[in-house]
């Protein structure tokens, strides 16, 4: 699902400003947290999610003049997502919603972000840290 990465880098908050690298970095876990919470889902939502999002690379392959969605910049990307969602029919709304919504949750609990706003990093679960030892 490499059209999923490439939608989570788009709808990636541009504040607070994080170098290259970081950015880079946070933008792969957040993808990582999507694409993790779509798959824990059950399974008619992955299905109206695969849908939709194949519904919108179509959409968006068209709209971008038949270019693929890594061949734009992130903006294009974003801009055709909107678009998408523009048409006030609720599905396509909700994809917007779904993917944004996770895509910002993980975006501001990534440590680089907090550290960057100013706020401690939050603290490892428990199950997080038995992993980790392991």
């Amino acid at each position: 699902m490499a059209a999923l990465d490439l939608m989570v880098d788009a709808l990636l908050p541009d504040w607070p400003a994080l170098s290259a690298e970081s950015r880079s970095l946070v933008g792969a876990h957040c993808a990582h947290f999507v694409r993790k919470q779509i798959a824990l889902s059950p399974a008619h939502i992955r299905f109206g999610i695969s849908v939709l999002f194949t519904a919108f690379c179509t959409f968006a392959f068209l709209r971008l003049g038949m270019r693929r969605l890594g061949s734009v910049s992130r903006e294009q990307r974003a801009i055709a997502l909107r678009a998408f969602a523009f048409d006030q029919v609720s599905p396509f709304i909700a994809l917007e919603r779904v993917l944004r919504s996770m895509t910002v949750l993980a975006f501001l609990e990534h440590p680089d972000v907090l550290i960057a706003i100013g706020e401690p990093p939050l603290p490892i679960s428990a199950p997080a840290a038995t992993r980790t030892a392991v």
